[in-house]
């Protein structure tokens, strides 16, 4: 497994505010030129926090989660997942998982084309985490 370092710049965004369940993850968007992108949650919850990001086929991905806990774990799904989630917040999410459960790092090259899908669970923390995501 190799970890991306990103040269580039940094796309940060506050989460607390944007934080979405799985049937509608929040949008990570890397800046125009960059090669990664990081976002910050807000105070933790019960619930799992969802982001989807784009990538092309080939494409090498990494993730990676960070937080004063190191509480934060997350899965990673590729494209034509599906979620469904109860109206308290939990959610069911099926599909090709990618990552081992509870990682907190994971990179390969992007099997297809289209929306992955980044499942974090800070559950059993009470630290904020910082996630990054980059696409190479």
């Amino acid at each position: 497994m190799r970890l991306i370092v990103a040269a580039t710049a940094l796309l940060l965004a506050s989460a607390s505010a944007m934080a979405a369940d799985c049937t509608h993850p929040t949008v990570i968007q890397l800046a125009p030129g960059a090669t990664s992108a990081t976002v910050e949650s807000g105070a933790p919850s019960e619930m799992v926090d969802c982001y989807q990001v784009t990538a092309s086929a080939g494409q090498l991905m990494s993730v990676t989660i960070a937080g004063d806990d190191s509480d934060a774990v997350f899965a990673v799904f590729a494209p034509g997942w599906e979620a469904s989630c109860s109206a308290i917040g939990d959610c069911d999410v099926t599909g090709d998982q990618l990552s081992v459960d509870e990682a907190t790092t994971w990179s390969d090259a992007a099997p297809a084309s289209g929306a992955y899908l980044i499942v974090i669970d800070n559950s059993r923390s009470d630290a904020e985490y910082k996630l990054t995501v980059a696409i190479r």
